[in-house]
């Protein structure tokens, strides 16, 4: 991108050498006797610094003009109950171990996950609306490919997530839940915009789904094509705070998930950029 401006013409001033140097004597006036002027003695030390002034004033800068940005806690994995920090979109809301959603916080578009072609237990699940055309279209993807994926869950309520860490921290104690469960308003399946899924055969949520089955090997690999990210991926627990879940996917659009693949970055650190200023 270029800039258009004025450009602007330095003037040098040429002024007395004896004004620039103070060990140059004043020339002679006219003689008391009526005599002519005498003749200016020859420059005394004088370098070419002394011959342009420095400029009295500091040239007219650009309008720089300030940028506002949300402060996040630098410690996001310490646990908290933050509001989440305001965004445009839902879609793109941070939520972490310190940053939470309101008890209330219920998607308004929810419908059934059928409405997608999914069916049996799978179409059961609630989703945002707005997810629905791109998960057809995986769905599609999936089975045209010769692969059954099954969404094991979807939305849940903040009873739901409350219910469902508890459950976590009776079977395997509060500490090592707190990596491999949500607390109740900081789990992504509050905004119906993530869903977890498995295939028939594969059990367990302590294995390598995306290296143990075919269906989580394809989910790796396409599932960005169609909006959703894997949210914590294997070796991204100091940026999304919990352990490696190659099954919990979320939905942020094809656009934005294109765009966190090629940055690299943990889906939670991505989720930085689009906070409202």
């Amino acid at each position: 991108m270029t800039r258009s401006g004025s450009v602007g013409l330095l003037l040098v001033l040429v002024v007395p050498i004896a004004a620039c140097s103070p060990n140059v004597p004043a020339a002679a006036g006219p003689s008391a006797s009526g005599g002519g002027a005498t003749s200016a003695p020859e420059p005394v030390g004088v370098g070419p610094e002394q011959l342009i002034p420095a400029p009295a004033t500091r040239p007219a800068q650009p309008p720089m003009p300030a940028r506002y940005a949300t402060p996040l806690v630098a410690d996001h994995c310490v646990d908290r109950d933050l509001a989440a920090p305001p965004v445009a979109d839902p879609v793109v809301a941070v939520l972490d171990r310190s940053y939470a959603l309101a008890p209330g916080d219920v998607p308004p578009d929810l419908v059934a996950a059928s409405t997608a072609g999914l069916d049996g237990a799978s179409g059961t699940r609630l989703v945002r609306e707005v997810v629905i055309a791109d998960l057809s279209a995986m769905r599609a993807a999936w089975q045209a490919a010769g692969l059954t994926i099954i969404v094991e869950s979807a939305y849940r309520s903040y009873e739901d997530q409350a219910a469902t860490f508890d459950s976590w921290a009776a079977s395997i104690g509060q500490e090592a839940a707190l990596l491999r469960a949500a607390r109740p308003g900081h789990s992504e399946h509050q905004l119906g915009t993530a869903i977890d899924v498995t295939s028939p055969g594969w059990s367990g949520r302590f294995g390598d789904w995306a290296v143990e089955a075919a269906e989580g090997a394809w989910m790796a690999a396409h599932a960005w094509e169609y909006g959703f990210v894997m949210s914590y991926p294997a070796g991204g627990q100091d940026d999304s705070c919990y352990g490696y879940e190659p099954w919990h996917y979320r939905w942020i659009g094809r656009e934005a998930a294109a765009e966190q693949r090629r940055s690299g970055l943990v889906l939670r650190r991505f989720l930085e950029r689009f906070l409202a200023s």
